[in-house]
């Protein structure tokens, strides 16, 4: 990932965290991607963040979804502390 890449995807963390909205997509040309979901409070903890799916796709990923957490967890795009 280049620092262009990351820059957006830490970017669009933020505006998830602003509205409470995420955006995703399976990466399939049936389901109409990219779609918005409302989050709600449990998937919005400060560990959660965007990330990569199986095909690459970028997915919000929070300790309340047991196996996106254990699978894709270890790919969440973070700011890095300064």
């Amino acid at each position: 990932m280049n620092d262009k890449e990351k820059a957006f995807m830490i970017g669009l963390e933020k505006l998830t965290r602003e509205t409470g909205i995420e955006i995703s997509g399976c990466g399939c040309w049936n389901c109409r991607a990219p779609f918005l979901s409302n989050l709600d409070d449990k998937e919005l903890v400060p560990e959660a963040g965007y990330g990569f799916g199986v095909t690459g796709e970028i997915l919000w990923i929070a300790p309340s979804d047991r196996y996106s957490w254990r699978e894709f967890s270890t790919s969440i795009v973070k700011e890095e502390e300064k």
